[in-house]
Formats: structure tokens, C-alpha cells, sequence
């Protein structure tokens, strides 16, 4: 679980504040104008809210598969997407498209915070100090973060407007020294140490 929030937190914050920028760099070229790259970055925005609930629906799932208990999960996610397609119907004529990734989102976290409700009811899960200890920490780092690649984001942004060709370029260049930016303060602040990634039995 640590390990998913450490890399879903800080994903969700950068498509927070690169969603326009990443949707122009990636896709606003040829027929994909940039009124079309505007809208899907709106749709891209809603999704990385959901970002770290898809990450934590994949961690509580697995404590309920390992003791051969489908059935919970199955009808979880059964409510879960009658609800995400009552939300789109429901509001699509109103909103657009956009309600999609919105209902999504809900959804998944609707769909993350009751499996947790009845992992918690089973006494199947539990958070002890270390977790909140580090749950703060990886917080921070991804705040801090935040922080950096918004301002990397604003020092580039003559580079990365939609007209701008080698735009994806300076994309890929942001992320990797705001990735460099997050490991390195993790590291500092005991967020993530190297020993984590390693499995012991």
C-alpha cells in the first residue's frame, strides 16, 4: 500500500497540474486541434483525481482473493459500475463528456472506500504508526513536488504551447527531473528508502 500511494500521490498531482500540457504534447498535433486537446486535458484532470483510488482498489482486492473471498470484491465493483453508469446518464446532457471521467472517479473511489470498510469490519486490515508515519512523508515529498514541477511547468510554458513542435520534448524533460526532484526528497525526508522495493520473506 505504501508503495502504490508513493507512485499514485505524486502521478495524480502532476495530471493535476500538466493535464492541458500533456494532452498538447502528447496528442495536439495534425487534426487534433487545440480546442480538442483543451477538452481531453479537462477529461485527463478528472481521471488523476481517481489515480490513486484505482491503485488502492488493486491493494485491497488482494486481501480478500487470498483468502478465496471473490464475492465481496465482484459485488463492490458491481455496485460500483451501475453507479458510474447511473452518474453518466444521469448528468451526460448537463455536463458532457466530461461526466465520464468525473462518474469514473467517483465511482472508483466508492469503490475503494467500502472495500476498506469491510476489510476493517473483518479485522483484515490495519494502519499502524509506521504507515501514518510515512503516509505524512510521502505526502510532503509529493507536495514539495507538486510545487517544483508547477514552477518547471510556468519556466517552460513559451515551449509547450500547442503551436510549439518539439513541445513533447520538454514534456519528457519536466517529468524526468521532477521524478529525479521526488526520489531525491523522499530519500531525504526517509519517505522511501531503496530497501522497500526489495521483497523479504
Amino acid at each position: 500500500m505504501e508503495l502504490s500511494l508513493f507512485l499514485s500521490i505524486p502521478a495524480a498531482i502532476a495530471l493535476l497540474i500538466a493535464s492541458e500540457e500533456i494532452i498538447s504534447s502528447l496528442f495536439g498535433y495534425g487534426s487534433f486541434d487545440e480546442e480538442s486537446a483543451k477538452k481531453s486535458a479537462k477529461a485527463l484532470f478528472y481521471f488523476g483525481i481517481g489515480l490513486p483510488a484505482f491503485s488502492l482498489i488493486k491493494v485491497f482486492s488482494t486481501f480478500f482473493f487470498a483468502r478465496h473471498n471473490t464475492k465481496i470484491p465482484f459485488y463492490i465493483s458491481l455496485i460500483s459500475v451501475l453507479l458510474n453508469i447511473f452518474i453518466s446518464i444521469i448528468f451526460f446532457k448537463e455536463i458532457g463528456f466530461l461526466i465520464i471521467p468525473i462518474a469514473t472517479t467517483i465511482s472508483s473511489w466508492f469503490n475503494a472506500i467500502f472495500l476498506f470498510i469491510f476489510l476493517k469490519k473483518r479485522e483484515l486490515f490495519s494502519f499502524n504508526l509506521i504507515f501514518i508515519d510515512r503516509f505524512i512523508r510521502i505526502l510532503i515529498a509529493s507536495i514539495l513536488m507538486g510545487i517544483f514541477f508547477n514552477y518547471l511547468i510556468h519556466f517552460f510554458n513559451e515551449k509547450m504551447v500547442y503551436e510549439e513542435i518539439f513541445k513533447s520534448m520538454y514534456l519528457v524533460s519536466i517529468a524526468i527531473l521532477g521524478l529525479i526532484f521526488y526520489i531525491l526528497v523522499s530519500i531525504f525526508i526517509k519517505a522511501f528508502k531503496i530497501s522497500d522495493i526489495h521483497l523479504k520473506y
